[in-house]
């Protein structure tokens, strides 16, 4: 039960400036995920909405405009991870 023990890759006041920007960016990482999720939820109701003959061509412009916001979210994420799954290698090389 002692706070002693070090854990660079989760603690942001004691970590190395490498071990801080890993934790910033799992967060970044997180937030652009949720994003993605959320916008995809939004794109299935534009999309379900005018397959319904629902919407006019402004609507209908949405919908495509919400696949490609999603498909660019998507592939920042898929970046961050890569980046993150880089930081987490070169931790231990540091200490």
């Amino acid at each position: 039960m002692s706070s002693s023990t070090s854990k660079t890759d989760k603690d942001p006041s004691g970590g190395s400036p490498l071990a801080d920007a890993l934790q910033q960016n799992q967060q970044a990482t997180e937030e652009v995920q949720r994003a993605a999720d959320d916008l995809a939820v939004v794109h299935a109701v534009l999309d379900t909405k005018a397959a319904k003959g629902a919407v006019d061509d402004e609507s209908k412009r949405a919908v495509a405009e919400t696949a490609q916001v999603e498909k660019r979210l998507t592939k920042s994420v898929e970046k961050l991870e890569q980046v993150n799954e880089t930081l987490q290698k070169e931790l231990p090389k540091q200490a």
